[in-house]
């Protein structure tokens, strides 16, 4: 099977024009589709048969006292399927090429790509819904379905802060895409922690690892909401802006500590 495309996630969100991504990456994936694009040869007729075909004629010539079948045409069929199997490799290889030509680009450009352009679309997803939710929160209700008949800027709110953890959502999976595959991974921070938020600990001080933090379960937009209120700091960092943030509440939340939950 030929292979396929890294980092679907990633694809997906800038098909969805949640952020951009550099050319290169692009180009790249547009390469993988032209291959993919081609139409595949259609597959000639057993050779068997052809076999069989010219059995039944040089039995019915000679029965006839008619000119015998061309044998050759059996070597015809046996080539004609050896070209079709060699197209099919070709084009297997080919795909194979493509896909890891797009997994070298996506490499050289892991870093670029998430300070250059999930980074941006990150922090204007994030300022954008601290707004919107204001709004809400002075309206004196955050939840949808009751803003039916609330003022249309708090309606719009509303509607503005689905279409944001929507985006938020796109933006943190084509992360963990690249953090997957491309040693983005931080080694201070083997859960992950900090991943998304700069002061984790802040927000849950405690070490205990059972301990469940108070957006545990939560929607995207439950969890946006709940950022809001306590004054999470959403980022995406590189490894290197992630073990700092883990140095800086190092001293937060100690396994025995009195606040631990």
């Amino acid at each position: 099977m030929a292979e396929q495309l890294p980092c679907p996630d990633l694809y997906a969100g800038y098909d969805a024009g949640h952020y951009t991504l550099p050319d290169d990456v692009l180009k790249a994936r547009e390469t993988y589709r032209g291959i993919e694009a081609i139409p595949w040869p259609e597959p000639p007729r057993n050779a068997w048969e052809t076999v069989q075909d010219v059995a039944v004629a040089t039995v019915d010539a000679v029965h006839a006292g008619t000119k015998l079948p061309d044998i050759e045409l059996i070597e015809k069929a046996r080539r004609a399927e050896r070209v079709y199997q060699d197209a099919l490799d070709m084009m297997g290889s080919c795909l194979d090429i493509a896909a890891q030509r797009a997994r070298e680009t996506l490499r050289d450009h892991a870093l670029l790509i998430v300070t250059g352009h999930l980074r941006p679309a990150h922090d204007d997803t994030w300022q954008t819904y601290q707004a919107a939710y204001r709004t809400l929160a002075e309206h004196g209700e955050t939840e949808s379905r009751r803003l039916l008949t609330a003022p249309t800027k708090v309606r719009k709110a509303s509607d503005t802060c689905d279409l944001l953890a929507e985006r938020y959502s796109a933006i943190r999976a084509a992360h963990g895409d690249l953090v997957l595959r491309y040693g983005l991974r931080c080694d201070d921070d083997p859960t992950g922690k900090y991943a998304a938020i700069r002061n984790y600990h802040e927000l849950h001080p405690t070490r205990w690892a059972n301990a469940r933090p108070g957006w545990h379960g939560m929607s995207t937009r439950h969890y946006l909401d709940w950022m809001v209120q306590h004054g999470g700091q959403l980022w995406l960092p590189t490894p290197d802006e992630q073990a700092q943030a883990v140095k800086a509440e190092s001293h937060i939340g100690q396994p025995f500590s009195s606040r631990a939950a």
